[in-house]
C-alpha cells in the first residue's frame, strides 16, 4: 500500500514529525480545507483509541491490553480441548480399527480364494480349464442336493 505525499504529511502532523515552518503551513491548509480537517479529526481519534489500549509493560514500553473476559473466553476454549491422553487413546483406537480392518480383508480373501478352490473354480492340477459335467451329471447332483434339503427339513417336525 504506498501512500501519497499528502497522506504522509498528514501522519508526520498527527505524529509531530513536522518542524514550525511546516507545521504553521499545514494548519493553515487545514483551516481552509474542511476535507483535510476531517482526515486529520479521524486520525488523531484512531491515535487516541490506540494510545488508550495502550498499557505501560514491565521494561517500560508500552504494550497493548486485552478486551475484558479474552483470557477467560481463551481459556474455556482450551478446556474444551481433548487432553493428551484422550488424544493417545483416540490414536490408540484408530491404530486398532486399522488393524482389525487389514485382518478381516485378509480373512475374507482366504476365505474367498478357499471357497473358489472347494468349489473347482480354482483347478487343483494347475490347468486353466474349468471341469464341466454332462447334463446328466448336473441332474444328478441337483437332485441329490434337493433330496437333502427336504430331509434335513422333515428331521425338524419328527422331533415335534
Amino acid at each position: 500500500m504506498s501512500f501519497s505525499k499528502s497522506d504522509q504529511e498528514l501522519q508526520r502532523y498527527v505524529d509531530g514529525q513536522l518542524s514550525e515552518s511546516e507545521a504553521a503551513t499545514f494548519v493553515a491548509r487545514m483551516l481552509s480545507d474542511t476535507d483535510l480537517r476531517q482526515r486529520v479529526e479521524a486520525m488523531e481519534q484512531a491515535q487516541a483509541g490506540f494510545a488508550a489500549a495502550a498499557d505501560v509493560g514491565p521494561s517500560g514500553g508500552r504494550i497493548a491490553v486485552a478486551p475484558a473476559g479474552f483470557t477467560a473466553s481463551v481459556m474455556a476454549e482450551v478446556r474444551r480441548l481433548p487432553s493428551r491422553e484422550q488424544l493417545q487413546q483416540n490414536d490408540m483406537v484408530e491404530t486398532t480399527v486399522r488393524l482389525c480392518r487389514r485382518l478381516l480383508i485378509a480373512a475374507a480373501l482366504l476365505l474367498g480364494l478357499g471357497l473358489g478352490w472347494q468349489s473347482g473354480l480354482l483347478s487343483p492340477n494347475g490347468s486353466d480349464e474349468i471341469e464341466a459335467g454332462t447334463q446328466a451329471e448336473v441332474e444328478a447332483e441337483m437332485q441329490r442336493l434337493d433330496d437333502m434339503i427336504m430331509k434335513s427339513m422333515e428331521a425338524p417336525r419328527r422331533g415335534k
